[in-house]
């Protein structure tokens, strides 16, 4: 699997397995994970506390935090050259097993990125959304 396939996994994890269901992850992964995240909360100066509250449905309005939800998309290589991103491709790459819970989740939620906002503020609608279509299956890394 090439580097960004995986950091495609990776956000496609970060929508589809709920807290109380975490993947079991190999080394490899969990290392992409560790550094697609640390690389996203230098770019952004977000905090951890607030990454972790948004599995529990706080989600503080913060631009450091909107920044960070779009960095794992771009990072994820989900992001073409003029910011917009490509849910047909994230749901066609979902693992089989879970591509129709996250599927509706997306498909619900996916009407709130819109080119009047910017692309942060349209990735924290999207995740804040998708919280609420199925909180217990949403998971922010």
């Amino acid at each position: 699997m090439t580097s960004a396939a995986l950091l495609v996994f990776l956000f496609l994890v970060s929508f589809g397995h709920g807290a109380k269901e975490k993947p079991e992850l190999s080394e490899e992964i969990k290392e992409i994970i560790q550094h697609v995240h640390n690389e996203c909360v230098d770019k952004t100066g977000v905090t951890e506390e607030d990454i972790a509250n948004c599995e529990n449905g706080i989600f503080k309005e913060d631009t450091k935090l909107k920044c960070y939800m779009f960095c794992l998309l771009e990072e994820g290589s989900l992001v073409d050259d003029d910011g917009n991103v490509d849910y047909d491709m994230m749901i066609s790459l979902i693992p089989e097993k879970y591509t129709d819970r996250v599927g509706k989740m997306i498909n619900a939620c996916k009407h709130l990125d819109t080119p009047d906002k910017d692309s942060c503020q349209r990735a924290f609608d999207v995740h804040k959304c998708s919280y609420a279509a199925d909180p217990n299956f949403y998971f922010l890394f």
